[in-house]
Formats: C-alpha cells, structure tokens, sequence
C-alpha cells in the first residue's frame, strides 16, 4: 500500500460514523523499515529560508495601530551634570509635532525601576529627571507624526547643565574622596564570602600565585537594533507594548511593576522573528516603560527603532571588570584554594538583571576543578558610564579569562605542564552529579576524555613555541570550563546578606503547548522569542519523534502574546536555556499527547494500551493491527462519543516545566544557579609577529560537551557563532572613553566589530553526556564557545609573549598594544 492510498483508506474511515471501537476495521500494518531518529540529525533548518529571502516579520514591518506617531530622543552631551532647565517650547511650535516629554513628566506617571542591591541610592527611571549620570542619557522625548520631523524638532529644544566631574574608573570610584554618581555613593553592592576554610588553605600550601586581570567594557550589536511601539488607550485604561524583548520574562515583572496599571491591562507582544539579540534585547525594558508613558502623556501610540549609533551609545553593555585573582597551589600540582577581589562597573544605574554579571557564574566559580575552598570580595560600582547587562556568557567569559589565566601561572610556578595540572585537578566523571563548593550541582560530565579529544586534535605533544622566523613568537594556549545553562534567578538574592532577603526566589519555567489538528498535523505554540537560534528546527525534531509524524508535518509557532499565550515566569531564551529546559518541555508536552494517542489508539483497536506502539503515524497493536493517527484524530474532533469513558476529546496538552534543581539560596550563600552544565575546552596555536604586534591564529580547535546533540548543524553554529564572539572580544571590541566621560566608539567606524573577512577558522570535536536532569538529555550550547574562547586566545598570545619577558592580563589584544609592550622603550620615548 503506498503512503498516497492509505492516506485515502484512513481518510474513508474518518468518515465512517458507525460506532464504536468493535466497529472500527484495523488497518493491517505493513512492514516497513522503522524511520530514522530526527533527533541527532544534520536537518537544514525549517526557518531559514523565511530569514534569508527578507520575509522575517521584525518590529520595524509592525504598524499594528492606526494614527502612529514617532518618537525621537534628546539624549545628554555631557557624562555627569545637573539639568537646571529644559526649554521645549520652539519644538512644540514645528508642524507635526505633537508633545514634548521630559523626565518629570515621565516620573508623574510610572514608578522607578526596582533594584536588587544594598544601596540603591536614587530612583532609576527610563530617563534622566533631574540629573545626568552617562552620556547619551536620554532628557527628553519628541512625539511627531513623522519621524524625521521628530528628529528635526530635537535641535530646538534647549537644556542648561551645570556640569560635575565624572567618575568613569571602578576602583577609584570606591574612594571616599571620588565624584559621587549617587547621593548615597557609587558603591551599590560589596559582598565578602567565603566557602571552606580558606585561609587554612593557602598557609598548608606550597605557593600562592597573584595576578591582576582588566577586562573591558564590550557592545554586544546584534543586526537588528531595538524597537518598541506603545498604545495606552484610555477608553479602555489598557496599555498595549509591542517590542523585540528577548525577555525573559522576569523583567517583564519589573516592567510592569513601574506602569500604572496592573498586569492584566497590560499586553506584551513580541515579534515571530528577531535579528539577533547576544542578552542586549533583556535590557529594552526601560525604553518599553519610556514610551509607554509617552503614549499616556501625549496621547497617541508610538513608536521608536533604535539607530545604530544610539544603540551603541546608550543602550546597554557588557560591565567592565578589574579582577585580583589568588591560588593556592601545592608542588604535586593540586590546587588547594582560590579567593578573588573583583569591581564590577555596572556605570550609571545598576539596573535589572544586575548585578548579574557579578554573581550570575557563582554555581561555577570554582569551574571544572576540584578544590577544598574558596573566597571571593565583591563590589558593584555605579560610575558615569552607560548601565548594562546580560551578554552572551553573562560573567562566565570575564571569571575565566581570569581563572584559565590563573591555572597557566599556576603550572607556570610549579614548572608542571599546564595540560598536566588541568587534567590533575578536573572533576572525575563518577563524582556526578557534582555539587560544587557555592552550591552548583553540575549534573554530568567527561572532562578528561573532552580534555585529551582536544590535545590530541591539535596534536600537543608534537607543538612547539620554536619559531624558524626571528621576528615571530609562537604561543599555545588552553582553557577549560563549565558552562552554565537555564539560569535559576535565585542567584541574584546572593547580593543580599541573608538579613536583608525577603521572598526568597528561584524558577526557571518554560511553557509549551503541543495541539494535533483533527487531520493529523502537529502545532506547538512556544512562549518564546528566538533571536536565529533554530527553535523551529529542533522543536520539530523532537516532536515528530515522539508523535511518529514526519518532520514537516510540525508546526511551530514563536512570538509571545501575553494576552493570548499560556506563559510562565521566566519564559524567554537567553543565558542558553532552551536547549536544556526549552527542550525538555517540548518533550514532556508532546510525551502527555503520545500518552493520549495511544489511549485512544488502543481502544479503537480493542486491546489494552501496554499491547499497542506508535509507530509511522499509525498506533500498531502487538497483532499486527493499526489505526492511522490520522484516524484518530478525526474520531477525536469529529466523533468523540468513539473515545474512551473519561477521556476527553482533545489531542493537546500544555506543559509549564520548572526543575527540582532551581532552589532558593541558602543561609550560607550557597545557590544552583543554573540548571545544567555543559563543558568546553578549547585550544589554539597563534603566532605573534614582533615587529607589527599582530596576531596570527595557526590552528584552533574546540572540544564541546552539551549533552544530547538535537541537531548536529544547529550545535556547530551555535559554537561557531560564540567562539567568534568571544575572538571579537579578545582581538577587536571594546568601549573607550575619554576623561571626560565622553563615549568614543559610537559608531562602527570606531568600534571594531570583525566580519566574514575576518573570521577565525576552527576545528571541531564533540562529547555527549546527556544530562540526568533533563527530558532528552540535552543541554544548552550557545555561551561555552565566548567563555572558553577568551582565555584559550589570551592564554595562546601569553605563551608568546613570554618568551619576550612580557606578561599580558588586559583584553582587547590589538596589535597596537601588543607593540607597545614588545617595545616598551620606543613606547616612552
């Protein structure tokens, strides 16, 4: 029988109204080969030839309401001064525009930002009220009903400053003496912990390395900039945001705890298709409150697509870090303990999710390696800069290019190979789960056979740093590192000494919902809001799996519409936590419809639901007999007097998933702050010229461990996309101010992004552990290759410049800065 003709058998069936599972006529099965697992495949991905021929459907294709108007910000020339008066009335003046909107007017209608530190000083609002904390503030807003009249009329408006000095280094700006960001200082957050006896630790051990590590401040630009539309209706006291929210939806909590309105009037909705997001997308929160209050006070719905140069300007940043780092480390190569002091620079304001960045790594602080304790002193610091927030490895990137770069100093003090001491202290695969000392519980792991992959790859035993050119250095480097997925928002209560906690939280939710239509085709309706990741992709393969159905036959639907969509706190994909609790969901909804088919399967078959299989759309009893799931289907919508006695008519099920694994902090400061954690090693061969300072990358291999691999190609391109990002990092990006506060890279002119031509070419090799904590085993790969990117390269040019009597602890390595520690004299002179 082909596929064609028993398609109309069971079509015939469907129609059939007879009754009864006695009346039903088995289709007799035909031996067929079973169909090969999608999950593991190579697919191609369903949604890129939407996103490759321009048919995405972003926020600028969106003009949901009538009557439109745009909007224009007038943001601060200067990085720190009081506004002692601004004059809007010429702009008001010009045709088109509709209303002018300051800071007061804005903090008459919504509530500041809630914050998560000890001293948060004075109120945050989406704009400036009365004072300037970072250039490119926002200090007022033009409506118009164009928005190049908008953009015109911002040149008419007048504001006089009377300007302070800036405060832009973070360790200066703890000293008692420093310009005062705050009224209440510029220190938001200092905590001291300590987990084992620490300093029992490093008296017992041989040696104690200390190194100093600057990280700098980095943009994070995603192709498509961000973009908010707002319409208060106040017939209806309703408001409704469309924006290109990367979420989650935690800060979707703190959106609407500052609108004047509760929950219920108000709806978010979020774009099918983003171009990117990288974690800057989270940190749109205070635009979506700005223009909210802008509909109310001028009475019309608006909109405003970010430019470029605002973007870089003034949207959101990665923090920059100075970080003292400790170890102590016995002669035999055991690492014993480390303690670290680190400043955050969080710039203006330390908004939410911040001071994330400081403790979002705390589960793996102590990364892969054993070791018996660990301390850590920690300052969040506000100065004159722009805020920040979340970026692809959110903190992880920053801890190990300090951490890896303390383990080759360590093996370097010892003279042990720095391989040698990496495998001496990893985690051995028996001692999973895992819980590391500041209360991580990695679930899986085979870090040594990732480890030798890797060496053997690259071939290490046969690398040399011997050069036949006099004018090259040759460095080998290495980094190793857990990697954190599906945060537990509970890490952030860790700011707080327990006494100052109240309504401790975890979570880390994900809701999915899986319907099969009366002719048999599967949709999934995700409350999510992927930025290119391949959602549509991976989804279908793990549900036509668990339903028998054909890859093409799913249906997935992303975007989030909170008045519509079934959604839970939490919900949104960042911080790589679709592939752990994103999948796992999907699996377990489409599990409860499988259970459903296979009820109903079996009773029209007439034999008990343990003698019946789903297999090739057909539930197929131990006898040979089938009804197609097409069948099924239709008897369920069309004929559901067919079903069993208590079984309701339907083939859907919606499943809001939390973990076990996300608890509260503990009294200790302990906390699992993510939920599965995945490993990387990745290793590389550069070769520094020493007459231009460039850097030459020979070879480059990773070595990734996420657990169950959905979909090979999705896998590559995510380690592909954040071994690139963490390449940028290390060689090309990073923010610089002048001393007045004043943002020199504002543009992609100054703010060095590499592109195709610049790419780094690498190799790769794959672990797979699957995890015990999740549906299919599967964890998330989106972060692992910037974290371990960073210090493999830093750790690579080190290695060189060594043979040099040069040391190397700041990031970004450029050629000119690579010059000038090479020639230190012709620097001076």
């Amino acid at each position: 029988m082909t596929d064609d003709a028993r398609s109309e058998d069971t079509c015939s069936d469907t129609a059939r109204t007879d009754g009864g599972a006695a009346a039903v006529k088995a289709v007799e099965a035909e031996e067929q080969p079973a169909r090969e697992k999608n999950v593991g495949q190579p697919l191609k991905r369903k949604e890129d030839n939407r996103l490759t021929t321009g048919r995405g459907r972003y926020i600028e294709d969106l003009e949901p309401v009538p009557n439109l108007h745009y909007i224009a910000v007038l943001r601060s020339p200067l990085a720190h001064a009081n506004i002692e008066s601004i004059d809007a009335s010429a702009a008001l003046e010009l045709p088109g525009v509709k209303a002018v909107v300051t800071g007061q007017d804005v903090a008459a209608r919504v509530k500041p930002f809630p914050a998560a530190v000890q001293n948060p000083s004075n109120a945050y609002y989406p704009i400036a009220v009365d004072k300037v904390r970072y250039y490119g503030e926002p200090v007022a807003v033009v409506v118009a009903d164009d928005r190049y009249r908008a953009h015109d009329a911002l040149e008419h408006i007048r504001v006089s400053y009377d300007r302070l000095d800036p405060i832009l280094d973070p360790e200066e700006a703890v000293e008692d003496d420093a310009p005062q960001v705050h009224e209440g200082g510029n220190v938001a957050n200092h905590r001291v912990l300590e987990y084992g006896d620490v300093e029992a630790e490093f008296d017992a051990a041989d040696h104690i390395v200390e190194e100093r590590f600057e990280y700098p401040r980095t943009a994070y630009p995603p192709l498509e900039t961000y973009g908010v539309i707002a319409d208060y209706d106040d017939g209806q006291d309703t408001l409704d945001i469309w924006a290109n929210f990367q979420g989650p939806f935690s800060l979707h909590a703190v959106t609407t705890a500052v609108l004047p309105l509760p929950e219920n009037r108000i709806t978010l909705r979020v774009p099918s298709d983003q171009g990117g997001g990288f974690g800057v997308k989270c940190s749109l929160y205070p635009y979506m409150v700005l223009l909210s209050a802008v509909s109310m006070e001028a009475g019309v719905p608006v909109k405003w697509v970010e430019s470029r140069q605002e973007h870089l300007l003034a949207s959101s940043m990665h923090a920059n870090r100075v970080q003292y780092l400790e170890g102590a480390v016995d002669d035999d190569g055991n690492i014993r303990a480390i303690r670290f002091r680190q400043y955050d620079d969080y710039g203006g304001y330390v908004r939410p999710p911040e001071p994330g960045a400081t403790y979002r790594p705390i589960a793996n602080w102590q990364g892969p390696y054993t070791m018996n304790a660990l301390g850590a002193e920690l300052f969040a610091v506000r100065t004159n800069k722009c805020p920040t927030g979340p970026n692809r490895g959110y903190g992880c990137h920053l801890h190990y290019f300090a951490l890896e770069g303390l383990v080759d100093r360590m093996a370097e003090t010892i003279d042990m190979d720095p391989a040698e001491l990496r495998l001496r202290n990893f985690i051995e695969d028996d001692a999973f789960p895992f819980e590391s000392l500041t209360g991580g519980l990695y679930d899986s792991g085979q870090y040594e056979k990732a480890m030798r992959m890797g060496l053997e790859a690259i071939d290490y035993e046969n690398l040399t740093t011997e050069s036949d050119d006099e004018d090259t250095l040759v460095g080998i480097g290495m980094a190793a590192v857990v990697d954190p997925q599906a945060s537990n928002m509970g890490y952030l209560d860790v700011a707080l000494p327990k006494e100052m906690r109240k309504n401790t939280k975890s979570g880390a939710l994900e809701a999915i919902t899986v319907i099969v239509g009366p002719d048999a085709t599967v949709k999934v309706d995700l409350t999510d809001s992927p930025q290119g990741q391949g959602h549509e992709t991976t989804v279908s393969q793990i549900v036509a799996d668990e339903l028998g159905v054909p890859f093409d036959a799913v249906k997935v639907n992303t975007g989030i519409d909170t008045s519509a969509d079934s959604w839970a706190i939490s919900s949104g994909t960042y911080s790589s936590r679709f592939g752990t609790i994103g999948h796992a969901a999907v699996a377990k909804a489409a599990g409860k419809v499988r259970d459903q088919i296979l009820t109903i399967g079996a009773h029209l078959l007439g034999v008990s639901v343990d003698r019946v299989e789903l297999r090739d759309e057909a539930v197929v009893s131990d006898e040979g007999d089938a009804v197609s799931l097409r069948r099924i289907a239709g008897t369920t919508y069309w004929d559901p007097q067919q079903l069993p006695e208590g079984v309701e008519p339907k083939l859907a099920a919606l499943s809001v998933m939390g973990m076990n694994q996300a608890t509260a902090v503990t009294d200790d400061d302990k906390v699992n702050s993510s939920m599965t954690y995945a490993f990387g090693a990745h290793f590389a061969v550069v070769e520094v010229n020493k007459r231009t300072g460039v850097v030459n990358i020979r070879d480059y291999v990773t070595v990734h461990d996420p657990g169950t691999v959905v979909n090979p190609l999705i896998v590559r391109g995510q380690i592909e996309g954040g071994t690139f990002h963490g390449y940028a990092s290390t060689f090309y990006e990073f923010h610089e101010y002048d001393e007045t506060g004043t943002l020199q890279t504002d543009s992609l002119m100054d703010y060095a992004m590499p592109t195709i031509k610049e790419r780094l070419k690498m190799r790769h090799e794959h672990v797979e552990t699957p995890s015990p904590f999740t549906e299919i085993g599967s964890k998330g790969t989106g972060e692992a290759g910037t974290q371990a990117t960073v210090p493999a390269l830093s750790n690579a040019v080190r290695n060189a410049l060594i043979q040099a009597d040069v040391d190397l602890d700041t990031l970004p390595i450029t050629p000119d800065r690579v010059w000038e520690l090479l020639h230190p004299s012709e620097t001076d002179d």
